[in-house]
Formats: C-alpha cells, sequence, structure tokens
C-alpha cells in the first residue's frame, strides 16, 4: 500500500475529526517519537478497534506493532472481543503461551467444582 491510499486508510477511521490537525503523515512514516502520548494513544485505539489485522500490519509493521502492542494498549480498548483478540495476538507474536479454549483462568474456578460434582457419581 502507497503513502496515498494509506492516508486515505487513516482519513476513513478519523472521518468524525479534521484529519489536518492529526498527525496522520507521522503514524504513516512511522515516527511516533514526533507526537505526544495523547493524541498517540488516541490514534492507536482508533487503528486498533477499526482497522483489520492486516491492514494494520500494513500501516504500521510488524516490529511497530509488536513495540506498541502491550497490556495497557489492550486495556484501553473499548470491545471486550477486541481486548481478547489483540491479547492472544500479543501472546503469539512474544511467543507466550496460549491458554485452551475453556480452560482460561477466569473459566477454571467456574468449571473446578461442576466436573467433580456428585451427579457424576449418582449412577453408580
Amino acid at each position: 500500500m502507497n503513502q496515498q491510499n494509506k492516508l486515505k486508510l487513516l482519513q476513513t477511521i478519523f472521518w468524525d475529526y479534521n484529519t489536518n490537525l492529526l498527525p496522520l503523515e507521522n503514524i504513516i512514516s512511522r515516527e511516533l517519537d514526533k507526537i505526544d502520548n495523547y493524541t498517540l494513544k488516541f490514534i492507536i485505539n482508533r487503528i486498533f478497534e477499526r482497522l483489520n489485522w492486516y491492514e494494520i500490519l500494513d500501516l504500521l509493521g510488524l516490529e511497530l506493532i509488536k513495540s506498541i502492542l502491550k497490556d495497557k494498549t489492550i486495556l484501553n480498548l473499548h470491545n471486550t472481543e477486541l481486548k481478547d483478540k489483540y491479547e492472544r495476538l500479543r501472546r503469539i507474536l512474544f511467543n507466550e503461551p496460549l491458554p485452551f479454549t475453556g480452560w482460561d483462568p477466569q473459566y477454571r474456578e467456574k468449571v473446578k467444582f461442576t466436573v467433580l460434582s456428585n451427579r457424576w457419581y449418582s449412577t453408580k
């Protein structure tokens, strides 16, 4: 994707803002150190909430995504499904183990007492 297409892509996700005031060219050129912290968090959150993975990968690049995709960034997302998606993605990118489906720590306590309950032994 060329620079002009990247700018158009970013302008579509910031349709409700004056894009001339946002440092979108710095995002495209990957010069994040020139953007103040508040604006950077706002832009990154909007990118992760509105674009699909391949658009984000093309826009930011894998190394920049790895440096951005931290726990704080994920917690700032509003959608719970997106938080789960990017948490899984962060674990994959950093070679961390993934929890088994349905056996996440949040479900262990819930399932622990139902598996070994008396109803399993009542058929004897």
